[in-house]
């Protein structure tokens, strides 16, 4: 099912959250085939809907083989289904954060608590401060394990074909119990290479590539500056620092290669997500697996008509025009 019509939601629930585009609430009545309950509706603004370009990023999930879905499920907030209201498209159904990626906030000064995603900011922040929110201040193998996760949820998307854009420090959730993982949020903002987004892609202040284009390219130095701040010794703006210095007690010469090549002004220069997935995968586990990260990412099932989300560049005029 790629579409619902906004009046058979049912109740919607509680805000649980808002931003410059959109709102996000419980759907506790929603439900969609094959998808277990705990679905979350998030309803755009006036005039910031996206139109019908969300519809292929559905369909591009929905054509999966079952477990690829799921590996995309895993680590992502994917798009399960476009709400419509008549002809306009209203928002999108998706699943609720997993309770493992939620952390109970201690609120200065007031006493009280509150029940949040675990962003990464958490990580960049003053250790001090991060216990004073009753939080557990991860060691430096476990944000190296982060970054692997952060690796491997990019991975698949790259291979894929998408560009995820906006990698900041709120746009991804992070878990330490069992295997850390990473799980990227607001995907219906991703990006089919050679297309127009379907939703503004946007650059946040302090994680901003030197060119002005998001591609694949920008989402390799932006991961680059993820680890220097992931990994870097604390002090003064730590997270929006781009002194490579930073991280040098945490990346041995290997890593401290990638992460200048990642931050490099150079997008062609900058090294394949892969490439850090490895390096990181070593330095965690002390072995080399060439194999890892070089599977093929599976690919839509071969009965797909899913096209490519939003917009294309028309080979002739070079104008953007729809898909």
């Amino acid at each position: 099912m790629d579409v619902v019509e906004y009046r058979r939601l049912g109740r919607i629930g509680a805000l649980i959250g808002k931003g410059g585009q959109a709102k996000v609430y419980h759907a506790p009545e929603a439900r969609l085939p094959g998808v277990a309950e705990g679905l979350v509706y998030k309803e755009y603004e006036p005039g910031q809907g996206p139109g019908q370009g969300l519809r292929p990023l559905v369909r591009f999930r929905n054509s999966l083989e079952r477990s690829a879905q799921a590996r995309l499920d895993g680590c992502t907030a994917w798009p399960l289904c476009v709400v419509e209201d008549g002809e306009r498209v209203r928002g999108i159904l998706m699943r609720h954060i997993p309770p493992s990626f939620m952390q109970t906030l201690k609120l200065p000064g007031t006493g009280r608590t509150v029940t949040r995603p675990r962003e990464v900011q958490h990580l960049l922040a003053p250790a001090a401060h991060v216990r004073r929110m009753g939080m557990a201040v991860p060691d430096r193998a476990q944000r190296m394990a982060v970054c692997l996760g952060l690796a491997e949820a990019l991975y698949l998307l790259h291979g894929h074909g998408f560009v995820y854009g906006d990698l900041n420090a709120r746009n991804e959730v992070y878990c330490l119990g069992g295997q850390p993982s990473v799980l990227l949020v607001d995907c219906d903002a991703v990006r089919k290479r050679g297309s127009a987004q379907v939703v503004a892609q946007l650059d946040a202040p302090d994680w901003d590539a030197p060119e002005p284009l998001l591609t694949p390219a920008s989402d390799r130095y932006k991961f680059g500056l993820f680890v220097l701040r992931c990994l870097g010794t604390e002090g003064p703006q730590l997270s929006t620092t781009r002194e490579l210095a930073r991280a040098g007690a945490a990346l041995d010469a290997e890593g401290q290669g990638l992460l200048r090549r990642a931050l490099g002004a150079d997008p062609a220069g900058r090294p394949d997500i892969a490439d850090w997935g490895r390096y990181l995968h070593f330095r965690l586990t002390g072995r080399r697996d060439p194999a890892l990260f070089a599977a093929q990412v599976p690919q839509p099932r071969r009965d797909d008509t899913t096209s490519t989300p939003g917009w294309r560049r028309d080979g002739t005029t070079g104008k953007w025009v729809p898909q």
